[in-house]
């Protein structure tokens, strides 16, 4: 008798352990999935840059301590690219373009995709030297022509940028300001940036000549 009610106490922990590590295999992974679509969220499917939702949480947790810049950039004929080369082209160029956004950005700055081939880089702890500086990087990395699938595809950049003390900045004043710089930008003849000064932008003079996409001519 007392081996048999061994062997079935025996029996009932093992399928308790086994209930309990199924449980736990569950949960698992159900807490990794959920974590996998809130990163998701937050990111942009096509270049892996944070999208709007993460640029609305960066503001959310944003503490108000130092300097805060914004630079607003757009695409010089990327609409050109796409009409030239098809859709798919440009997205493998707003990759590309990620990419060197990317490389020329550190901990403190941040690129976002925001839609189509508008990017925001959010810049903590700043001086205006350092924006400036920043704002011809990213201008004469994306003035180069990127080899993409065996073409040369040429374009270039315009950036608008607002700059705040971390008491003073405000999402929607700063990217507004941004946007107002960058269209200045582009009205001046593209391929260079602007600094929000109140009513008065602050011109800079373009940093390569422009160019039109075009195809690779290959020797054969």
């Amino acid at each position: 008798m007392n081996t048999l009610l061994d062997n079935l106490q025996g029996w009932m922990y093992g399928v308790i352990a086994i209930v309990l590590i199924g449980m736990g295999i569950i949960l698992h992974a159900t807490f990794s999935e959920r974590s996998r679509l809130r990163r998701l969220a937050y990111r942009d499917t096509v270049t892996g840059l944070y999208n709007r939702n993460g640029l609305d949480r960066f503001w959310k947790k944003y503490n108000g301590k130092g300097n805060l810049a914004v630079m607003s950039l757009d695409l010089d004929y990327f609409k050109e690219v796409n009409d030239t080369f098809g859709h798919h082209m440009g997205d493998m160029l707003l990759r590309a373009v990620s990419k060197d956004l990317r490389r020329v950005t550190n901990k403190n700055q941040q690129a976002y995709r925001i839609g189509g081939d508008e990017f925001l880089i959010i810049l903590k702890n700043c001086e205006p030297d350092t924006v400036e500086i920043l704002a011809g990087l990213i201008l004469g990395k994306i003035c180069r022509p990127y080899y993409i699938e065996g073409q040369d595809i040429a374009i270039t950049g315009s950036i608008g940028i607002s700059i705040s003390d971390g008491e003073h900045a405000e999402q929607r004043r700063m990217q507004e300001e941004a946007d107002i710089a960058m269209y200045r930008a582009k009205k001046l003849g593209k391929n260079r940036y602007t600094v929000y000064k109140g009513s008065v932008k602050r011109e800079i003079s373009k940093v390569e000549p422009l160019r039109f996409p075009k195809k690779r001519t290959t020797a054969n």
